[in-house]
């Protein structure tokens, strides 16, 4: 098997797991509440940098840590909802003063950072070290856990979704919010849910991810961007849609890196993303949305 396969093959896997781990949380929080996570990097970088305080700071091994940024991800998560999102929901103008106010989180989170641990780049050592060699391709064995971590959350959440009754009931309030209430779902409670899910989810990310990337106040903007347009092209709100357009984009991105050039990467992702978008304007998997006349 020759090396260009090979690297094209397993960068395109690897990109994949990427994509879809950082889009999961977003797309599940648009499916249930209808919100536009745009602090979704924002929380990515409070569960690396919590890690990293952790290991740094604490001298607490990475095991230890990544429990403890994924759970800090999630209370950040939480309380952006009490402090932000809870007082505007079923109020008009729900969409406007969300998109505005997780802009504004992503910023002060950005700031805060650079105030607390300097604007410098830090590095979280990985959860598990070491690599091997296939075909001159080297395999690292952080990138075989994200890949497993991806594959297996994807798994977990659509299991969660469909036999849980907290999934049943997320689906219910996705569907029909007046009608979910009706049946005595608590609304509120349940989109607090979700988002705090979706930050746990976005930490985790921000810990597997950081050794590759590593780490500074604005690295949570690219993977956001990346799983903003994993989302659109999978169809909003589709976790199954965000699994199979982060492999898709991740295996097409990889296979044009490695045969045609990096310069060619990006254009050729977003060329894919139009054609894409023309011939199914709601994304692989979505549905358009039901309007009462």
């Amino acid at each position: 098997m020759s090396t260009q396969l090979v690297q094209a093959v397993w960068g395109g896997i690897l990109f994949g797991s990427v994509y879809g781990l950082m889009a999961l949380g977003l797309t599940l929080v648009w499916g249930a509440v209808r919100l536009l996570n745009l602090a979704h990097g924002a929380i990515f970088v409070v569960g690396s940098y919590i890690a990293y305080f952790v290991v740094s700071r604490l001298n607490l091994p990475i095991l230890v840590a990544l429990p403890i940024g994924v759970l800090g991800a999630a209370a950040f998560a939480y309380l952006m909802h009490l402090i932000f999102i809870r007082p505007v929901i079923g109020k008009p103008g729900f969409d406007n003063s969300t998109l505005i106010a997780t802009v504004g989180i992503s910023i002060a989170v950005s700031a805060a950072a650079i105030l607390i641990f300097n604007p410098e780049y830090k590095v979280i050592p990985p959860v598990i070290g070491g690599n091997f060699t296939v075909s001159n391709v080297q395999i690292t064995k952080q990138g075989l856990l994200v890949i497993a971590s991806s594959l297996a959350l994807f798994g977990l959440v659509y299991l969660f979704l469909t036999y849980t009754r907290l999934g049943m009931a997320i689906r219910a309030v996705s569907q029909q919010q007046e009608a979910a209430s009706l049946m005595s779902i608590p609304v509120v409670r349940t989109y607090g849910m979700v988002i705090a899910i979706s930050g746990a989810l976005a930490g985790l990310a921000g810990v597997l991810l950081s050794p590759f990337f590593f780490l500074n106040p604005n690295s949570g903007f690219n993977p956001m961007i990346q799983a903003l347009i994993v989302t659109i092209f999978g169809g909003l709100g589709s976790v199954r849609g965000a699994l199979v357009a982060g492999f898709v984009l991740g295996i097409f991105e990889s296979f044009v890196e490695v045969y045609y050039g990096v310069a060619w990467a990006q254009p050729g992702v977003f060329l894919l993303i139009i054609l894409m978008l023309i011939l199914r304007p709601n994304g692989l998997f979505g549905i358009g949305e039901v309007r009462r006349l």
